[in-house]
């Protein structure tokens, strides 16, 4: 029970991820992403909103970070986050980074 409670709630949350953006253009190493997340805390919302970042640039590069918290070929800089309560489930954040191809 405990197993199926935990795998519905990780589909809930892939589920709320928001890619929102990608700005680049083909020849550039860097993109500007950005991503909403929303979540019953906000270190939940901001988790989603990180998942969001990734998936902008790739869902195997989102998988890899998932299964071991590395990005391979890619550096994520400059994440930031704002952030709001009473929206969605508890917290709603927005956020950017700087993604850069290795």
């Amino acid at each position: 029970m405990r197993i199926t409670l935990h795998l519905a709630l990780l589909i809930m949350g892939v589920m709320l991820v928001m890619p929102a953006s990608v700005a680049a253009a083909p020849r550039h190493r860097c993109v500007k992403a950005t991503a909403k997340g929303t979540g019953p805390t906000e270190k939940i919302a901001r988790f989603q909103v990180y998942e969001g970042l990734l998936q902008t640039i790739s869902l195997s590069l989102w998988s890899q970070w998932m299964a071991d918290g590395t990005t391979p070929g890619y550096v994520v800089k400059g994440v930031k986050y704002a952030c709001n309560s009473g929206v969605g489930l508890g917290i709603l954040c927005r956020g950017k980074a700087t993604i850069c191809k290795k």
